[in-house]
């Protein structure tokens, strides 16, 4: 069907992202709406209250059989995918597809956003899955943000990119990178990870990466005592949108993203990150694109991904990144309650992100015990408030990928208030 037809009204320069009033603007872009799914809770809300709790929703995981007593952050046995969604579409579709879709329909609801036959085009999606499962059950989510049945009607760009632990947050950062373009006006991010399968637990376990304690609480990243990984299923959805469109529809904003960028480097061990300068980097430009000071980032939503190795290259990371900064900030971290959700994580890390710069609390870390000197990061043994000006967030692969993001309380400008009408 062409734009231009009796039954899809041409894009309008705005519908097509084109500022009217200064097209050389860098455009900014706002986050209107989250949802998640994980082992807090099949909701949002779930996963922000075991956060601010410090509660820890890992389990012991009894649907795979393996050698040793493992945990896992598991999604409670009742949720059986997205309400309303029909059983055609969620047959086609393994876990992690259905964990996405779950998450996205929460997000476009949370951001109360309509879409419709005319601004369909001006509306893309993206989902991060680190694992893709077998057969094209993971392509299908692109049919179901897509399907108006659903309360959504997407006909931009949709597709699914795997970039190892990087996956969800670099559909973050796409997603916002096409809407400064001005390809689209709004958006759906998705980071999505179904990892509890005999074939994935024992990748991880052949390369002895995996917490073989059995204890319920062993994902401590940065923590002296840290022994593995404790891996964890879920997804999370961020709505982005250009700054313009929801300032004119009154849409409540979470945050803004000051910077967004990627990067990537050699495999080198395997372990992520894999290259410390190289990851640095993508913290570099995510400051540079906004133009934003590291004395401007209030506390950083780490990768958490709990190895000996990575949590040391991961704190020289944010070293090198902020500076002396480094020693002011506030850390945060969602694998401890959760477990490490892979292509999730970066998602997962950036719709908490969202929700510390919106509600000015930093979340303690839910597992810590004893301080490592090679990782001595601003966690905090509780709920903590204080003014957030800036907090960032980055996501590491294996393979060399990494994903950086800055994110603001939003600012608004003049003319954004709708006049009160008194009688």
């Amino acid at each position: 069907m062409v734009s231009g037809s009796p039954d899809q009204p041409a894009l309008t320069p705005m519908m097509r992202g084109v500022r009217e009033d200064d097209p050389t603007e860098r455009r900014r872009v706002v986050i209107t709406g989250l949802g998640a799914v994980s082992a807090a809770g099949p909701l949002m809300a779930d996963l922000w209250s075991a956060l601010c709790e410090g509660q820890v929703c890992t389990s012991e995981l009894t649907s795979v059989e393996t050698a040793f007593p493992a945990v896992a952050g598991q999604v409670d046995d009742g949720w059986d995918g997205p309400a309303g969604a029909p059983a055609w579409l969620t047959a086609r579709m393994d876990r992690a597809s259905r964990l996405a879709l779950d998450a996205a329909l929460q997000a476009q609801v949370d951001a109360r956003i309509e879409i419709s036959n005319q601004t369909a085009f001006a509306v893309g999606a993206i989902t991060g899955i680190a694992h893709p499962g077998a057969g094209t059950g993971w392509q299908a989510i692109g049919s179901g943000l897509s399907g108006a049945s659903l309360g959504l009607n997407i006909a931009g760009p949709a597709f699914t990119i795997s970039a190892g632990g990087a996956s969800g947050l670099s559909a973050v950062v796409i997603a916002a990178q096409l809407i400064r373009a001005g390809v689209i006006r709004a958006a759906l991010a998705i980071g999505a990870e179904a990892p509890l399968t005999a074939e994935v637990l024992g990748a991880y376990e052949s390369l002895a990466m995996l917490d073989r304690s059995g204890d319920l609480r062993a994902q401590r990243p940065f923590d002296a005592n840290r022994g593995g990984i404790v891996l964890g299923e879920g997804a999370a959805a961020l709505m982005l949108e250009d700054r313009q469109l929801a300032a004119q529809r009154g849409a409540t904003v979470y945050a803004e993203i000051g910077g967004e960028a990627m990067s990537a480097g050699p495999m080198g061990d395997g372990l992520a990150p894999t290259d410390v300068e190289v990851a640095r980097r993508a913290y570099g430009d995510a400051l540079l694109a906004g133009e934003i000071s590291p004395s401007d980032v209030d506390v950083v939503v780490t990768a958490g991904v709990g190895s000996t190795l990575g949590d040391e290259r991961e704190t020289d990371i944010i070293e090198r990144a902020f500076g002396r900064r480094t020693l002011d900030m506030y850390a945060a971290a969602v694998s401890p309650n959760v477990g490490y959700t892979l292509g999730a994580s970066g998602a997962l890390s950036a719709a908490a992100a969202a929700m510390i710069v919106r509600d000015r609390l930093i979340p303690p870390h839910a597992t810590f015990e004893e301080e490592d000197i090679a990782c001595k990061l601003g966690f905090t043994p509780r709920l903590y408030e204080d003014q957030i000006v800036g907090a960032a967030v980055a996501a590491y692969g294996a393979h060399g990928q990494n994903a950086a993001m800055i994110l603001l309380p939003h600012r608004p400008e003049a003319g954004d208030e709708l006049p009160v009408l008194i009688n």
